[in-house]
């Protein structure tokens, strides 16, 4: 049995798991641990107790240590110095009437430097508000423009899979992902299943792409007229992994049938294909992937 538990490091972020070897943390407690690159304090909000068979196989850090009291003192100072900053650059920018979405601040006191990362639909002229709030905060600003994927990925969470999100977990680079590969894998068109937490279709609808399109090869589409050596008529449905279909003929009779029992075949006509274009550039445009 691992006791492991899930240390937030900030108000906004998802807990990422520990292994607590005899530390005997409770909610609430401060430790030091090793998130990215650095020893940073966080505090524990949830314990699990688990076989050690239910562990994934990446491996888990340990929590270092219990934090100081100067170290929880210094913690609970930088958060409330966040908080109030992005408290301060939302009504400056409601002030400036700037349509963005503020999304989290890093301080860099070793530079005397404030970064405001923040989401807009298009290019935002914040010039006015830099100079304002380098005024009211006495450091250097910067505003940082990320993509809807990007603020998911900073944020963290869990997708409707039940799994950590893909963007925060491992990928290190955004890929155009299209309705066409929904449709290559015959996924129902509903945009509340497709998306993900960011809003954009999801990152996984990629991951089989390639081999969804050797399936579906010689694979008839929904709606084409096929003939076999004893059927004809349309097609209602396939499974691309079975490398069936379902064969409705002019007496409304239903066959299932193989891909390769398939002699002659005639495509459907595509009506949405303009649609699908740009649905696929409202997608990925304004993360530039």
């Amino acid at each position: 049995m691992v006791k492991l538990v899930g240390i937030k490091f900030s108000d906004i972020s998802m807990p990422k798991y520990y292994v607590d070897e005899g530390l005997e943390l409770k909610i609430g407690d401060f430790c030091v641990c090793l998130w990215g690159e650095f020893e940073t304090t966080g505090y524990v909000c949830a314990i699990e107790h688990r076989y050690t068979e239910e562990i994934p196989m990446r491996p888990l850090f340990k929590v270092i240590r219990k934090a100081t009291e100067e170290e929880v003192e210094k913690w609970k100072a930088l958060k409330e110095r966040e908080r109030s900053a992005i408290q301060c650059c939302r009504e400056k920018a409601l002030k400036y009437n700037l349509v963005m979405k503020i999304s989290n601040v890093r301080f860099d006191d070793a530079n005397n430097k404030i970064i405001f990362h923040f989401t807009a639909d298009k290019r935002v002229d914040f010039r006015e508000l830099v100079r304002d709030l380098a005024a009211s905060l006495r450091a250097r600003i910067e505003l940082w423009q990320i993509g809807v994927r990007d603020e998911a990925r900073e944020i963290d969470g869990y997708g409707v899979c039940g799994q950590r999100l893909c963007c925060a977990g491992f990928l290190r680079e955004f890929k155009p992902v299209t309705i066409r590969m929904a449709k290559n894998q015959d996924i129902f068109l509903s945009p509340a299943k497709l998306s993900g937490c960011c809003g954009r279709l999801m990152c996984c609808l990629e991951y089989e792409e390639e081999e969804y399109k050797k399936l579906g090869a010689n694979a008839p589409e929904v709606g084409a007229y096929v003939k076999t050596q004893n059927q004809e008529g349309y097609i209602l449905e396939r499974n691309l992994l079975m490398q069936t279909c379902v064969l409705q003929d002019a007496n409304e009779n239903k066959y299932n049938i193989k891909f390769d029992q398939i002699v002659e075949m005639k495509p459907p006509e595509h009506a949405q294909d303009e649609d699908d274009e740009e649905l696929d550039e409202e997608n990925n445009g304004a993360d530039g992937v």
